[in-house]
């Protein structure tokens, strides 16, 4: 299966490509938007093999450790909690408050084969099903509280909302099910639906309600099977109700799509291609509502992205390369406007607290920012970079400016200006951690 869990906020292109890139927010309203997301964080990152940390006002950048390989960095308490590789089980942390320190093995004797950070939470799930919440600053996992010992390895998201985190759980010991239980360990397990997640995107929140993708048969290693459903519950948590139990979506289909406004758009017919990505050309894009489980044509291919435009409309990028904002009224598609974009690569928001503060179109010829009145396109100003990155809550967008030699650089969001953050030419970034 190549779903690549594609939704992320790390944007990299080739160096060959040549791409001329950068971003912003929407005319209106920019300064204060982005004055609204953090201004206290730290961008880590690596230069010749070497760990650094450096403000994202600037400043010294200070080099935490030497020769450093990990994966999956997250910060939680005075450390940061990472794997070593993509297939190791061991939690290592690293001290954020003494430079001298040296990576520990926080999990000891335990395999870990998912981790998340909240807060000043760490939360793991080891191999025999124990999932555990402990204090960032706890000398090791196993002195924190173990949630539960039914989950399933196999299968080893999980996603922490609000109170409750959701998992997948073994049920008499035998059958896998989402399930949730309270972060502090409280009261029953609740049973939510038999199946699993296959990745904690899966689980996703608007301002009120939590909606699960649930693969009803995970043990299906056929990903053009028809068992995707989506669940709807109070995010607060709840009874969860199945949108669209008599017509599953295939995984596939799923696998190659995102949420936005409300919505999850997936491509009938996708397949994978001969290179084993997803061919979007041999898709049908659709949506279905999260509010009704109704399922709406979007577009004629399929739709690589998707990203919120205003309180009713879909900003996407199709197997061509072209984009478009589709506005949906009562279920149904009522108009959609072709932007003079092509080549486009990205289409993604920017936002603080859950609140959209731009939608920004990234293409070879630049990135573009969407005016979500007019729905017009402005070109912010273009730096050759490799790679970019950037965080929900902190303003700006973090780029490494290959026309300076890689150093990193921020650019704000209104395009207007930018600032070299380091001396060092960056190969990396790694993390994005507010303060």
């Amino acid at each position: 299966m190549t779903n690549g869990w594609k939704w992320t906020k790390k944007l990299t292109f080739s160096a060959l490509a040549a791409v001329l890139i950068a971003a912003g927010t929407a005319a209106s309203g920019a300064s204060s938007a982005e004055a609204a997301a953090s201004q206290t964080a730290d961008v880590y990152y690596v230069s010749d093999g070497d760990l650094y940390r450096v403000g994202t006002d600037g400043g010294t950048s200070q080099r935490l450790r030497e020769n450093f390989d990990g994966t999956e960095l997250k910060p939680a308490g005075d450390y940061m909690y990472y794997m070593y590789d993509d297939n190791s089980t061991t939690l290592l942390r690293l001290s954020l408050t003494d430079s001298g320190a040296k990576a520990a093995d926080f999990g000891k004797s335990k395999r870990v084969v998912h981790f998340d950070t909240k807060g000043d939470t760490v939360y793991a799930l080891d191999d025999s099903g124990v999932l555990y919440a402990v204090s960032a600053n706890a000398a090791q996992l196993t002195d924190g509280l173990k949630l539960t010992n039914m989950a399933d390895p196999d299968f080893p998201a999980f996603k922490v909302v609000g109170d409750r985190i959701y998992f997948n759980a073994l049920k008499d010991g035998r059958a896998t099910w989402v399930a949730s239980k309270k972060v502090d360990g409280s009261g029953s397990v609740q049973w939510i639906a038999k199946g699993a997640l296959d990745n904690a995107y899966f689980a996703h929140t608007d301002s009120s309600r939590l909606y699960l993708m649930v693969n009803t048969n995970p043990q299906e290693r056929q990903y053009s099977t028809s068992s995707m459903v989506l669940y709807s519950l109070p995010k607060a948590g709840g009874a969860a109700k199945a949108l669209n139990a008599k017509a599953p979506i295939d995984v596939n289909a799923v696998n190659s799509g995102s949420w936005a406004n409300g919505y999850f758009v997936f491509n009938k017919g996708i397949r994978l291609g001969a290179d084993g990505d997803f061919d979007y050309s041999k898709g049908v894009g659709y949506v279905i509502s999260g509010t009704t489980g109704k399922t709406i044509k979007l577009h004629s291919t399929g739709v690589y992205e998707i990203a919120n435009v205003g309180s009713s409309s879909l900003a996407f990028n199709d197997a061509n390369g072209k984009s478009y904002v589709a506005t949906l009224v009562n279920g149904k598609v009522t108009k959609t406007k072709k932007l003079s974009l092509g080549n486009v690569g990205y289409v993604r928001n920017m936002t603080n607290q859950g609140v959209v503060r731009s939608t920004v179109l990234f293409a070879e010829s630049g990135a573009y920012v969407l005016d979500p009145a007019k729905l017009t396109l402005k070109k912010m100003v273009g730096l050759e970079w490799d790679l970019c990155q950037y965080e929900d809550d902190v303003a700006g967008i973090f780029y490494v400016n290959a026309a300076d030699g890689g150093r990193l650089y921020r650019m704000n969001e209104d395009g207007t200006k930018s600032v070299k953050l380091t001396e060092e030419k960056v190969s990396n970034i790694v993390l994005i951690a507010k303060k």
